[in-house]
């Protein structure tokens, strides 16, 4: 086979984020995988490899060997992978979907996203499987959890810059109305900054309404050379680039509180390959996994300057009207965070803002979508770029 440079999307398929109680794993899984077939009516045999992004299968069901278990369910016969990567486990399964495809050993693939997080039915079960993602030794076996560490970083960004607890409410307003007009979105009600504020305290600054929840949901696309993407879709959309940073694990092990600097290299990577810069992103998904995970998020891609990601969001220059439009699906906080799935998820939805089929969310005129994931607090970090 012929190496292909670019990498299209060819069809993709989504169940509701939420709690889906009724379904197992596989269950899930299904719903999607069949959507994203059945729209080009492709046969499962025409797809090559099965890669299923996933945090916490091991945990949650106590199933290691996700991507055979889901591959025998769907009805496929091709190789199977799971892929973990704590939160950016779906973003990391599009990386690996993607190189298999430059490197010409592949011509279509697909990519699952997939979690079942409400199994977990005891707080501490929750926290267990979140903290999964962080340093075991230094962190967690010493009390933190995601929310502390968050608020760590919350803190110290406030200190530098200002930022303000309203304006990481502000992110809340915004990506609660974005779901809203979201028909699979976990959360459909808008909420209010006093609503945010007024919200039981999880580690100060963060309160209860600035946290993603558990959901469950699968987020499925088939990824295609370019030499096969035309006979199915006269206007493809591409993934151009996939780029993965790297950080330390661990918050005491980094240079900066305030700097993702895992999101910032695979972004700068990502833009300096394309020659394009940041000014280029017409609209973008990012890891929101807290209010104040996205203000740091759209600093580091170079979407507002530093310290600026508080006022922006707080003028609205985030908004589905703004300058650059932030989470149009409502994010992880409110298109809910099946925490595999979400990187899927996101490319989906840049998908269908280039397709045009985001109704009231839709995004104008657009020249590239930026999505951004993370896993843990930011020692893993992928960035994606799509355009036509």
């Amino acid at each position: 086979m012929t190496k292909s440079e670019k990498v299209a999307i060819i069809s993709t398929g989504m169940t509701e984020f939420g709690d889906l109680y009724e379904y197992e794993i596989t269950g899930i899984a299904n719903i999607a995988i069949h959507e994203a077939l059945n729209k080009i009516n492709l046969p499962k045999k025409e797809i090559e490899s099965l890669y299923v992004g996933n945090m916490g299968s091991h945990l949650f069901e106590g199933q290691e060997n996700l991507g055979n278990l889901i591959a025998t369910y769907a009805g496929f016969t091709c190789p199977a992978f799971k892929i973990q990567a704590a939160d950016a486990s779906g973003a990391v399964a599009v990386r690996n979907a993607v190189k298999a495809i430059q490197s010409g050993s592949k011509q279509k693939v697909m990519v699952l996203g997939v979690e079942k997080m409400t199994e977990a039915t005891k707080q501490y079960e929750a926290q267990l499987a979140l903290a999964s993602g962080l340093d075991t030794n230094w962190e967690t076996r010493m009390g933190a959890t995601m929310a502390a560490l968050f608020a760590i970083m919350a803190k110290a960004h406030m200190r530098k810059y200002g930022t303000t607890r309203e304006q990481m409410a502000q992110v809340v307003v915004k990506n609660h109305y974005n779901a809203s007009l979201n028909p699979k979105a976990q959360y459909q009600n808008r909420v209010r900054v006093e609503t945010v504020l007024n919200s039981k305290m999880l580690a100060d600054p963060i309160r209860l309404f600035d946290a993603t929840s558990l959901a469950d949901g699968a987020a499925a696309i088939i990824l295609a050379s370019e030499e096969v993407a035309y006979s199915y879709d006269s206007e493809p959309v591409f993934i151009h680039q996939v780029k993965q940073g790297f950080a330390p694990i661990a918050l005491h092990l980094r240079d900066s509180l305030t700097d993702l600097s895992g999101t910032e290299f695979a972004a700068q990577k990502a833009y300096k390959d394309m020659g394009i810069s940041a000014k280029n992103i017409s609209v973008a998904e990012v890891h929101d996994i807290f209010s104040i995970a996205e203000i740091l998020a759209i600093e580091a891609l170079g979407l507002v300057e530093k310290g600026q990601g508080g006022p922006a969001t707080e003028n609205g220059d985030t908004s589905l009207k703004g300058s650059i439009p932030v989470n149009p699906s409502g994010g992880l906080k409110g298109r809910g965070a099946p925490l595999g799935a979400a990187g899927v998820a996101q490319i989906i939805e840049l998908y269908d803002q280039f397709k045009g089929t985001c109704d009231e969310r839709q995004i104008k005129d657009i020249e590239y979508g930026l999505a951004h994931s993370m896993g843990g607090s930011g020692g893993t970090s992928v960035v994606s770029i799509l355009g036509r």
